[in-house]
């Protein structure tokens, strides 16, 4: 049984060593050896697929809790489990992506709409507060 510093699984795994520790705490990815005196962690060369899976999970946002139950499934459950994750988050984009067009398109309409001519409007119309003048800065109303 080869055994490693924290510092170098760390280092192979591309986690820190506070994730580590984190992962320890939870029970999602304990070290193979812990000394009792110093409290040293090691970890065996074989533990690095499951850094690395925990890492993976991690990275297309599946939470810590779902990550510990995911590890301890059989593998086709697992797979199973991290699709639906998976599709869960992409129906969530989808409807983050339609809710900053309609703002986007909110905003471009009431932009448009103010900035159009108005048939009959005198140049020094006063302006209402918030918006600009037919003679003020558009361009500051744009960036306010």
């Amino acid at each position: 049984m080869e055994l490693m510093s924290i510092g170098e699984f760390a280092r192979q795994s591309r986690l820190s060593q506070k994730a580590l520790r984190l992962y320890d705490e939870l029970g999602l990815l304990p070290p193979a050896r812990v000394d009792p005196d110093s409290g040293y962690r090691s970890y065996e060369v074989g533990q690095l697929e499951r850094a690395r899976l925990v890492t993976t999970l991690r990275q297309i946002g599946v939470p810590l809790a779902e990550i510990k139950v995911v590890i301890g499934l059989e593998p086709h459950v697992a797979a199973r489990r991290v699709a639906a994750h998976w599709s869960a988050a992409e129906r969530d984009h989808a409807a983050r992506r339609d809710l900053a067009s309609y703002v986007v398109n909110s905003y471009t309409l009431v932009r448009a709409t103010r900035s159009a001519p108005r048939s009959g409007s005198s140049s020094l119309r006063s302006s209402t507060p918030g918006e600009p003048s037919e003679t003020g800065n558009r361009a500051n109303w744009a960036s306010g």
